[in-house]
């Protein structure tokens, strides 16, 4: 209760009005400031739901006093004999027990933050020794990783700590920290690693020299990653951020991209074959091109996006996804390819998509609430 309310009390009750009375005697025999609290403090004695709000100190002396027995105004009168010593015992119990919740706030907050100190340098210390046993592997003058055959020892070797290391370098804070824009840096780096090294790089007649088959990639930062012509296959990048990285001719069929966001990605001529785009952010992505045979489109953000040539799409895979009457589905302008040449013919093939009646009874409403 406000001190204003006092300035000009308005009686709402019987009850009430015994209070202001009291305070005003009050109030001409001690202090302003201990009348308004005396009055404050029998006026919250009143309402049931404050008293048992406060289990401790004043639950604590509502017992001693009593006054949990006792009426409205048998409570003004027994306050109003109360000492000044009691009020300032109460006072310094008080406060007393609000420090004590506040240092013990104060420590459980510092254990926290230590334990995220300590889980930061140990993530930090993987991604290092990763990095130094991959750089010495490369560069052993007997056995070098590249000159490996394929299903070597080396290479199951390199495979294996990598896989390891993606997975150690999960935090229990990934799925907060993605929703607040932050992603898994180090998981980012380790794939740009392997890349500049030409250790995932995809040709139809050699393997990868290191297979991310299943590789745990899930809220790894890849924005703005060249990964042009890389071998992804099979790898989980669930929620993984691909903000304007350039996977052109990369090969990422039954990739789980779920919840990946690929705004402005390049895409062209990837292949996405069985790839899991559910709820993917693909607004303004390049998928020219790019081969989505039983791609999982549902729920996708397809604002924007360009489609122009994209290989086995079909219309009830369009219609799973969401905004995929503002995607670009004719010749892209060479300048913006998220704006169609011929904004008419582009109309006319979205026009073709709706008229299809036959998708539409293979295909549900999709769940666009998350784009809005």
């Amino acid at each position: 209760m406000s001190t204003e309310q006092f300035d000009n009390p308005t009686p709402s009750s019987s009850n009430d009005n015994d209070i202001y009375a009291k305070y005003y005697e009050l109030l001409e025999k001690n202090n302003e400031q201990l009348a308004k609290k005396i009055c404050e403090e029998a006026r919250a004695a009143l309402e049931k739901e404050r008293l048992e709000a406060n289990p401790s100190v004043l639950r604590r002396l509502w017992r001693w006093t009593g006054i949990g027995e006792k009426k409205g105004w048998d409570i003004i009168q027994l306050i109003s004999t109360v000492s000044i010593p009691l009020l300032l015992w109460w006072g310094t119990q008080y406060f007393t027990d609000q420090n004590n919740k506040q240092q013990q706030e104060l420590a459980k907050q510092n254990k926290i933050e230590e334990r995220e100190i300590a889980d930061r340098k140990q993530k930090d210390e993987l991604l290092k020794t990763y990095i130094n046993d991959m750089k010495a592997s490369l560069l052993d003058k007997d056995y070098p990783l590249k000159d490996s055959k394929k299903n070597s020892e080396s290479r199951s070797i390199a495979r294996t700590i990598t896989l390891t290391t993606l997975t150690q370098l999960n935090s229990e804070q990934d799925q907060q920290k993605a929703k607040e824009g932050k992603y898994n840096q180090r998981k980012g780096l380790i794939i740009q690693f392997l890349y500049e090294s030409g250790l995932i790089k995809f040709d139809p007649k050699v393997a990868s020299i290191i297979s991310l088959n299943t590789a745990d990639l899930a809220f790894a930062n890849l924005e703005n990653a060249n990964l042009y012509n890389a071998n992804l296959y099979n790898a989980n990048l669930y929620n993984a951020y691909l903000y304007n990285a350039y996977l052109e001719s990369a090969k990422l069929n039954r990739t789980n991209f779920k919840s990946a966001n690929f705004k402005s990605a390049n895409l062209k001529f990837a292949y996405l074959g069985g790839a899991n785009l559910k709820s993917a952010d693909l607004k303004s992505a390049n998928l020219e091109g790019a081969n989505l045979k039983s791609a999982n489109l549902t729920s996708a953000d397809l604002s924007f996006a360009n489609l122009y040539n994209a290989k086995n799409l079909t219309n009830q895979q369009i219609k799973s996804a969401c905004s995929w009457e503002k995607a670009i589905y004719t010749e892209p302008d060479q300048r913006n390819r998220s704006i169609a040449k011929d904004p008419e013919a582009n109309q006319r093939k979205i026009n073709e998509i709706k008229q299809d009646k036959a998708s539409d009874s293979l295909t549900f409403p999709p769940d666009c609430s998350m784009w809005k």
